[in-house]
């Protein structure tokens, strides 16, 4: 099995590699990233031209293009191949983005925003290869799927505010001064490998994703289509 990756940035690729592994028993080298790449020059990139690497516009363009998608799935090696297109929905009411947002105070607001999205994204691509994708939606962040990790008592993590400030906050509570400067040091792809390291476990990405429901929706659209698959 080989999966192709198209996400925002290098975090969300580290979290999508991780969970791969947890419900398909794929290693890293199944998985291939189309965009962005995490063999670049990390320190050049995260320094210099982070902002260009992530973001919901480089999904958006790379549906729209679609050239990735196809060279990946037309490879002449027979094997069961499929790509994961991760987007968060923090801006989904920008124009170009273009996602009217249900009320949150709905009962099924995030069911029905990722499958507003998810219908989006299907328009981006035209309908083409439509079979062949699976939609990591991330409400609003990638970084509310790893905190389920790092915060065990919070219900669900997709309801709070600034997970991205609530997860470096629990990193850096847990971590001794030692571990705290070694992580930190780390790059952006490494730093959230590390983070979301526990969910390439499938008991535990199970566990974890029983209190992020858009972690879990992801989670069961990888339900294998392969008979091979384990």
């Amino acid at each position: 099995m080989r999966v192709g990756v198209i996400a925002e940035g290098r975090a969300d690729l580290a979290v999508l590699i991780n969970i791969l592994k947890g419900r398909l028993g794929v290693d890293r080298s199944d998985v291939q990233p189309l965009r962005p790449e995490y063999y670049e020059d990390e320190t050049d990139l995260h320094e210099h031209r982070e902002a260009q690497h992530s973001n919901w516009e480089i999904v958006r363009r790379e549906c729209l293009d679609r050239r990735k998608i196809r060279d990946f799935l037309d490879s002449p090696i027979d094997e069961h191949r499929f790509v994961v297109l991760q987007i968060d929905t923090a801006e989904v009411e920008l124009p170009e983005y273009g996602v009217a947002r249900p009320p949150k105070g709905d009962a099924g607001f995030v069911v029905e925003l990722r499958r507003r999205v998810v219908a989006t994204m299907n328009g981006w691509l035209e309908g083409e290869f439509i079979e062949h994708v699976r939609h990591a939606v991330a409400v609003e962040e990638t970084d509310a799927w790893v905190l389920t990790v790092w915060s065990p008592e919070t219900a669900e993590t997709g309801a709070l505010s600034n997970p991205k400030r609530r997860l470096h906050d629990a990193v850096n509570d847990s971590l001794d001064p030692r571990e705290r400067k070694r992580h930190f040091q780390l790059n952006t792809f490494e730093q959230y490998d590390q983070r979301s390291r526990a969910l390439r476990k499938r008991k535990v990405l199970d566990a974890h994703a029983a209190r992020n429901a858009s972690l879990r929706l992801f989670v069961d659209s990888l339900a294998p289509d392969d008979p091979e698959s384990p």
